[in-house]
This record gives structure tokens, C-alpha cells and sequence, in this order.
């Protein structure tokens, strides 16, 4: 009797609003170990709401931006999957000369990642930040439905 108190009775007794508030401070590891313990659990921690917070957790696009991105894909933990595998690739990205051009900047698109070449048209006294830009793009990394990934190179030789 007292195992159960403490068990999974008492996870599965919490209301939707509230496991996903306790799942949120687990990572998404954690919250896939947990859906093995039962049927139950795992129903639960398949839940859209269970997953939205995991998405909202990476912090990769805002909160509304992952309702929208919800519509294109089957669930959140097929969005879920997508983020976690392109989020490493976020940001600037140098190789040599920056003010010649090489540098990439990836950011988020809809339902994908975009990278686009900065070449600077001038370069005024503080280098890259005084003078005006030109964005070209060079590769895109779609989301399809089931949460993996398509990736589109762009080059305008």
C-alpha cells in the first residue's frame, strides 16, 4: 500500500496541467524512461502537451512560433526530434576572412533551419559592423511531417 502511494498511481492521479509541469524539469531522456515504467505512463508522457514543453524547454524559437510549426508536423515529439538535431548548427559560422564574405549565419526558417552567406559590400572602420550587407542564401534543412530532416543546398557560382 505504501509503494503505491508513492508509485506510478500517484503520477497517474496528477492532472495533465501538472505532469507536464513535473515533466518539464526532466529531460527528454528522462521523460522516455519514464513511459517505460507503464502503459499508463507512457500514454501520458506521449501526450502533445508533455512534448510542447520539452520543444518550448530548448528555447530554439519562441513559444508561439512552435504552436504554428505544431500544424506541419504529426506531433511535438517529432518536432522535438527535428530541433534537438538541428539545433547544434544555430549561429554564426566563420572560416577565414570574414570580411571577405566567409561567414554563415543559421537561423531558424519555418519548419526548418536556413543558412546564408553575410558578404559584407564594404568594409567601414569597425570591420563588418559599420557597413551595409548583402544576405545570400547557401543551404536549407526542412522538417518533413514525421520529424526528420531534408536538407536543400543553394549555390550561385
Amino acid at each position: 500500500m505504501f509503494s503505491d502511494v508513492f508509485g506510478s498511481s500517484f503520477l497517474l492521479a496528477l492532472p495533465d496541467d501538472i505532469f507536464t509541469i513535473v515533466t518539464r524539469s526532466l529531460s527528454a531522456k528522462d521523460v522516455c524512461n519514464l513511459g517505460l515504467c507503464s502503459r499508463g505512463l507512457n500514454t501520458l508522457v506521449a501526450s502533445d502537451k508533455v512534448w510542447l514543453a520539452q520543444c518550448d524547454k530548448l528555447e530554439f524559437v519562441p513559444y508561439r512560433d512552435l504552436i504554428e510549426w505544431r500544424k506541419g508536423v504529426c506531433s511535438y515529439k517529432a518536432l522535438y526530434s527535428f530541433l534537438v538535431n538541428v539545433q547544434s548548427l544555430l549561429g554564426i559560422w566563420v572560416h577565414q576572412n570574414p570580411e571577405l564574405g566567409n561567414v554563415v549565419y543559421v537561423m531558424p526558417g519555418f519548419l526548418s533551419v536556413v543558412g546564408c552567406r553575410i558578404i559584407p559590400q564594404e568594409v567601414g572602420p569597425l570591420g563588418l559592423e559599420d557597413g551595409p550587407i548583402l544576405w545570400a542564401p547557401v543551404f536549407e534543412i526542412l522538417c518533413n511531417y514525421e520529424g526528420s530532416t531534408a536538407f536543400f543546398f543553394t549555390w550561385e557560382g
